[in-house]
């Protein structure tokens, strides 16, 4: 299937500098810019503040067009204000595509991984292209640990709260683990609604179904709950 691509990013080109879309495949419009930018973090969006930190994105443009994106850290930042700048490498696709991977936007995105997409560029590209990917998946996902974070009990409470509210996990370790246990209890035609960031910190204008913190106090707390979040704590290791 043809997958269209897009790279957002902090650089000095010759349409803007700072953070912007910097390089586009073809079928990505004007308007699909202008969500895509609205969905892309800048400086220091991470949550983890390691190099090697990374955070696996998936939203919806509209209807009928979806977007699944991971965001990494580069090298310095190219103002020399200080950090590393943020890559975000997207691949953009119709929702209807999704069929083929059980609508299941991590099975997408470990083949685009397995084949090289999604990754940090060597350098900033000034123009993309479609690229063709699988029309589906190579392989079933690897099924999730048996952590007390994907326990069946805590899965199915997440499930219900994202029926009423947006949802934010504290202190899940394996992150990526829970979304997919979370999409595993949805049934295929529900998946693909559910969008979710497993490392970006929270934003008004990021408005994911399911995020993950590895700790929030109660200032922070009370800010999740007026923009009705609900915040679930990972249950504690059960006693031996």
């Amino acid at each position: 299937m043809l997958v269209e691509q897009a790279l957002f990013t902090s650089a000095q080109t010759q349409h803007a500098r700072g953070y912007h879309l910097v390089a586009r495949s073809p079928g990505i419009t004007d308007d699909m810019v202008k969500a895509l930018a609205v969905w892309s973090p800048s400086h220091d969006s991470l949550v983890e503040s390691h190099a090697s930190a990374e955070s696996l994105n998936y939203y919806r443009l509209d209807d009928d067009w979806a977007a699944l994106t991971r965001s990494v850290n580069g090298e310095s930042e190219y103002s020399n204000r200080g950090g590393l700048r943020l890559e975000t490498n997207m691949l953009v696709f119709r929702a209807s595509q999704l069929a083929g991977y059980d609508h299941h936007p991590l099975s997408l995105a470990n083949t685009a991984l397995s084949l090289g997409h999604l990754r940090l560029r060597a350098r900033t590209p000034q123009q993309l292209e479609v690229i063709e990917l699988p029309q589906s998946s190579w392989g079933k996902l690897a099924e999730t640990d048996s952590s007390d974070e994907t326990d069946h009990d805590f899965i199915e409470r997440i499930v219900r709260e994202l029926t009423r509210s947006r949802v934010m996990i504290i202190g899940a370790a394996q992150p990526r683990s829970v979304v997919q246990a979370v999409l595993d209890q949805l049934p295929e035609h529900e998946r693909g609604r559910i969008t979710f960031s497993t490392g970006l910190r929270p934003s008004l204008h990021r408005p994911f179904g399911l995020q993950f913190l590895p700790h929030l106090d109660d200032r922070l707390r009370g800010k999740m709950a007026a923009a009705d979040v609900t915040c679930l704590d990972v249950p504690a290791p059960a006693a031996l």
